[in-house]
């Protein structure tokens, strides 16, 4: 790593969701409130202190034309859910492509990483298991069901709002009738995900969620998920769990890694990005059953104070993200980083 290293020539690219609205924690008379965006890279939150110097340029709602002129850098896009900061994006891409320079997690990259989307481009990868992804408007439920049948979807079904994360909102329906029975008001008239559930659980039964982050061309085992049911996140780890998962981060380096590696790497090919995550079942012979895979993912988040057996995974991460946001020629996004201010 280069600890010294200015990220000062640096841009950020930020942005404001398409509906305007953050959430705002700590509000009152006496204390300015903090602003939680989400959808966005996450890792500002524990690497700022090294990206203090960065220069931000915030995009905003409507979208349309805009005049702006930058100063030389490199770029860093920050805007992680195209969903969320579909509007945001568009625009940092159109400054992107202007600029010709080098760009991490290029924004036209994040708008192509929907869910619907992401499906589609890993479908019939070797070593892949991509279910199929699909997003729908409906009027209520029973529109849905109706729409889910011509598209001759299979169940099980996921259903999720879009920009929904961490299990939020999410709903599993077996069959069609599950669906049809919700009330009528149900999410009426908004965007959804309706994803094909595939099962997959391990041969003991047990069901196991890797988190991998990819950064640049570094692959690291953030975590292992292993419960009883197929909803796993931190909150529904099961008991007594801690040596498998301690065993599987043990030897994921020797072990898996390089089975599953060239996937992987053909994996962040396909979606043109630098810096994101994926969350998996891997099988014994290492196939990926791919539940989700986006810019969006914490890697860095501490939530069980140290030492513990995620120090070593999350600052491996933080080494491999600081190597990789001072290397501009390692981007998959290189440009030339050598044209002065210019207008868009």
């Amino acid at each position: 790593m280069s600890p010294g290293i200015d990220f000062k020539d640096y841009l950020l690219l930020m942005g404001v969701p398409d509906d305007g609205r953050v959430l705002a924690q700590g509000q009152g008379l006496l204390r300015r409130p903090t602003y939680v965006f989400s959808g966005t890279c996450s890792y500002l939150s524990y690497l700022g202190d090294r990206l203090a110097g960065a220069r931000e340029i915030w995009f905003a709602p409507p979208a349309g034309p805009m005049s702006l002129r930058i100063a030389p850098g490199p770029m860093v896009n920050y805007l992680a859910d195209p969903d969320i900061y579909g509007m945001a994006l568009a625009k940092a891409e159109r400054l992107a492509r202007a600029m010709g320079r080098p760009c991490l997690n290029p924004p036209g990259a994040v708008l192509r990483s929907g869910r619907d989307k992401v499906a589609r481009a890993l479908a019939g990868m070797p070593g892949v298991v991509a279910p199929r992804t699909e997003r729908l408007s409906s009027a209520g439920p029973q529109e849905l069901a109706r729409m889910i049948a011509d598209l001759g979807m299979t169940y099980p079904v996921l259903i999720r709002p879009v920009g929904a994360h961490g299990g939020k909102e999410l709903l599993r329906m077996d069959r069609p009738e599950d669906l049809e029975g919700l009330v009528a008001g149900w999410m009426c008239g908004a965007q959804v995900y309706v994803t094909e559930f595939h099962p997959f659980a391990d041969p003991d039964g047990v069901h196991r969620k890797y988190r991998l982050a990819v950064i640049g061309d570094q692959i690291i085992l953030r975590h292992v998920i292993i419960g009883d049911t197929w909803m796993l996140h931190a909150d529904s780890q099961g008991v007594d769990t801690e040596a498998d998962e301690e065993a599987r981060l043990a030897s994921f380096q020797e072990g898996l890694l390089p089975v599953i590696a060239p996937v992987v790497h053909e994996i962040a090919r396909r979606l043109e990005l630098d810096v994101f995550g994926i969350d998996c079942h891997l099988d014994q012979d290492g196939r990926l059953l791919v539940f989700e895979a986006n810019a969006c993912m914490n890697f860095l988040a501490r939530t069980v104070p140290p030492p513990n057996m995620w120090d070593a995974p999350v600052e491996a991460i933080r080494t491999a993200l600081l190597d990789l946001l001072a290397d501009p020629t390692r981007w998959r996004h290189a440009g030339d980083d050598g044209s002065p201010g210019t207008p868009l």
